[in-house]
């Protein structure tokens, strides 16, 4: 019994460092299982104005979220020619910016209905990627009789960020109107339904612990560097902010 009970405690401490490495002061990082919590909001309106023009809006929580994304590629000529590039996506929270004027749990549950459309978002980018970087190598294996050239991600990563970008933003101002706005509980069991399917259908492509690493740490891994330059996105959206 005793060592049952060291175990958990080992398991349980492991847990917890785990848990740690994917927040900073500042930052907190979408990983399954971890479910927002109101102490992770830490931050105020800026005045009585904004705390006004939110509630004219039946808004009563601000949720400062954003899209990290980084295109590592080798660092030398010489690398290129075995290793192929990296990205890194991943959905972040600002806390500091992120507040609650009412404090309950339908807010609550809002706010992770937003914070899981982030996370499908980087899902949908990484989908677009190995979908194109499949379709882009079976057609150099057709024409060449060979496979997996390197330099394939770099042509297509501003395109594949900016789908999964696209539709983040397009679904939380969903969300925002037909939900967070109305609180049609009826609407939010609609979406919320949708959005977990989404999230089950698209598990293969969730954010990975070496994602989260390199985007928290800003270290691209040993032998490779943030690319200096990026091939513009292929439908012509310039870039999109989130």
């Amino acid at each position: 019994m005793k060592k049952i009970a060291l175990l958990f405690i080992l398991l349980l401490i492991a847990s917890f460092r785990c848990n740690a490495q994917y927040e900073t002061d500042t930052h907190i990082v979408w990983q399954p299982g971890v479910k927002l919590t109101f102490e992770m909001f830490q931050g105020a309106p800026s005045d009585s104005a904004c705390v006004q023009k939110m509630e004219s809006l039946n808004i009563y929580h601000q949720m400062a979220t954003g899209f990290w994304a980084a295109l590592d590629v080798p660092d030398s000529r010489r690398r290129w020619k075995t290793m192929k590039e990296k990205y890194s996506f991943c959905a972040a929270m600002d806390k500091t910016q992120s507040f609650f004027i009412v404090r309950d749990s339908t807010e609550l549950k809002y706010a992770q209905l937003i914070w899981d459309i982030c996370e499908v978002a980087t899902r949908i980018s990484r989908k677009k990627l190995v979908e194109f970087e499949k379709e882009a190598n079976d057609k150099l294996a057709e024409k060449y009789g060979e496979r997996n050239y390197n330099g394939v991600i770099s042509i297509a990563y501003a395109s594949c960020l900016n789908d999964g970008k696209q539709f983040g933003q397009e679904m939380k101002q969903t969300v925002l109107n037909e939900v967070i706005k109305t609180h049609d509980e009826e609407a939010y069991l609609q979406f919320r339904t949708m959005i977990d399917t989404f999230l089950l259908e698209l598990e293969e492509y969730a954010t990975t612990e070496e994602e989260i690493k390199r985007l928290l740490s800003d270290n691209p891994a040993k032998g490779y560097k943030l690319a200096p330059t990026v091939v513009g996105d292929l439908k012509k959206r310039g870039e999109i902010l989130y």
